[in-house]
């Protein structure tokens, strides 16, 4: 579980980036020699290496492990040879047979660009052969992957800059917008004050000064009958 978790993982993009960003960087996958002397089996850790290898896209090398115990010639024929392998799976019958009889011609190719190295972890044998394979995958580090990254940089850098000038741009036409909505040559109508109201902007009707004149009217008559009234007698 662990091989799916760090191949698919956004983590484990994470890591396999930043580390072939800042240095030369090799993946290595530890195959069990031992337990894939089934065709099928070793099928299956092929397909494993195969969707690694195009994941990250980096310098690879399958280090066959244990060959203390089991000798890697017999790996490194059936990537080699198809006919080989064919003859290996003739001895299997199950429907996984039959796909992985199908699967050795689609990963043929794969198998021609692919280093793969017998070492034993305990003996120390073929370490040398490994460190040498790891040299190499450094050599096609700078020469192929190293370039690649620096052009995705730069059309990474030339997208943000576009970006930003488009944001730019949207936000100077957004502006002159509203600078034309506000324009200030339009004024609006200064508030009209009467008795007992406010008309913000507009003329008066004359419904609303007929009833003010009226209300004037019945005011002075008030106060003229006051008058009147408080006004002492002569006699």
């Amino acid at each position: 579980g662990q091989i799916e978790v760090f191949t698919w993982s956004a983590s484990g993009a994470i890591i396999t980036e930043s580390l072939g960003s800042l240095m030369p960087t090799v993946v290595v996958y530890v195959m069990d020699t031992a337990r894939s002397t089934n065709p099928v089996t070793f099928m299956s850790n092929m397909l494993y290496a195969c969707s690694i290898l195009y994941k990250t896209q980096l310098p690879f090398i399958v280090a066959l492990n244990k060959t203390d115990v089991v000798d890697h010639q017999f790996a490194v024929e059936w990537m080699s040879d198809f006919e080989i392998y064919q003859q290996a799976l003739e001895e299997e019958t199950s429907y996984i047979s039959g796909l992985s009889r199908s699967m050795s011609l689609v990963l043929d190719e794969f198998y021609q660009n692919l280093r793969a190295v017998g070492v034993s972890a305990a003996t120390g044998l073929g370490i040398d052969n490994f460190f040498t394979a790891v040299d190499d995958a450094v050599k096609e580090y700078n020469k192929e992957y190293k370039p690649h990254m620096e052009h995705l940089r730069e059309q990474q850098a030339a997208s943000k800059e576009a970006a930003k000038a488009e944001r730019a741009a949207q936000f100077e036409k957004d502006i002159s917008k509203d600078s034309a909505v506000l324009d200030p040559s339009v004024q609006m109508n200064p508030p009209v004050v009467t008795r007992g109201r406010i008309h913000l902007g507009g003329g008066l009707d004359e419904d609303d000064t007929d009833e003010d004149d009226m209300g004037l009217d019945i005011d002075l008559a008030d106060r003229e009958a006051a008058r009147r009234i408080t006004k002492p007698r002569q006699s």
